[in-house]
């Protein structure tokens, strides 16, 4: 009896591969999509998914080494920063809060490395009380197109020529950290300013692309030496920021301090040394962005009126 039992099963995994292929091979006819790993069925009861072989071996598994699996072989290896959000997003279409399930996510490949998915699906059918017995979906690998948007995205939050943030993003990060200073007193931020002294006149005797390889190195010198929190914007021409979150006055004179002094030493091809002009502020209560930036221009200024090459805070 266990034999003939054995047999069924897999008779019945075979009808179920066949149903798939078929299936699969029409829908990748109507959808030619680049990406387009096929369909998947989740029999919710028995917890039984099948699906095509494509998505199987686009994971590194041979699926007829796979065999029987439940939802659970994939959600197993998805990423951990996107399992919430798949196992809610799918919870919330099982019990008919929405429409379809859709999510885009990570998912592990069997060497390790992780791919990016768009998966979506329905309830295709439910019980006479309203529980989903099988759900259809798609899947499409997205990879490709993250990397694309993932480049995009830096291109358009980096300065070209020195590969650190640009104005809009430093627009964005200090309206974040005002909000959690503002939330926590306690979580304090500082922020430097400064730029470098007589860059019209390396411009004018070394020629403009002296001045930009200033920049690029001035640029590469901070992020080697930045701390892992520490965030450098180019704010326009010759003028940098450093934002130091969890800092305040007395430790970020220190940073400023450490980072005048790597700059003097630094030595630049054709130009030589530089130097450079700072303010240093820590984050006020109530302070609008507008004023800390007043706040730590005007040390700057005075930085330069001073004599150039000096800090003030």
């Amino acid at each position: 009896m266990k034999v003939k039992k054995e047999s069924n099963q897999e008779h019945v995994m075979d009808d179920l591969s066949d149903e798939m292929i078929t299936d699969d091979n029409q829908f990748l006819i109507q959808f030619p999509w680049a990406g387009n790993l096929g369909q998947w069925k989740w029999y919710y009861k028995e917890n039984r998914v099948i699906f095509n072989d494509r998505k199987a071996k686009q994971l590194g598994y041979e699926p007829k080494q796979i065999g029987p699996i439940g939802f659970e072989f994939f959600t197993s290896k998805l990423h951990p920063d996107d399992f919430n959000k798949v196992m809610n997003n799918m919870r919330n279409h099982l019990i008919g809060e929405t429409n379809a399930y859709e999510v885009e996510y990570r998912i592990q490949h069997k060497d390790g490395h992780y791919i990016w998915y768009y998966d979506r699906g329905t309830v295709t059918k439910r019980d006479s009380v309203g529980k989903p017995l099988l759900i259809e979906g798609v899947v499409f690998d997205i990879t490709e197109s993250k990397v694309v948007e993932d480049r995009l995205r830096e291109l358009s939050e980096k300065d070209a020529l020195t590969n650190v943030y640009n104005r809009r993003v430093f627009y964005e990060r200090m309206e974040k950290y005002m909000d959690m200073a503002s939330s926590n007193p306690e979580d304090t931020f500082s922020l430097i300013m400064f730029d470098i002294d007589h860059f019209k006149k390396i411009n004018d005797t070394y020629g403009h692309l002296a001045g930009d390889e200033c920049l690029r190195q001035l640029s590469s010198l901070l992020v080697a030496d930045k701390r892992l929190h520490d965030q450098i914007f180019r704010y326009g021409g010759e003028e940098f920021f450093l934002l130091l979150p969890h800092t305040n006055l007395s430790e970020s004179i220190l940073v400023a301090k450490r980072i005048h002094q790597l700059i003097y030493e630094m030595e630049i091809p054709k130009v030589g040394h530089i130097t450079v002009s700072m303010g240093v502020v820590e984050y006020m209560a109530n302070e609008t962005l507008d004023q800390l930036i007043t706040r730590v221009d005007d040390l700057m200024y005075d930085a330069k009126k001073a004599g150039r090459n000096t800090i003030k805070y």
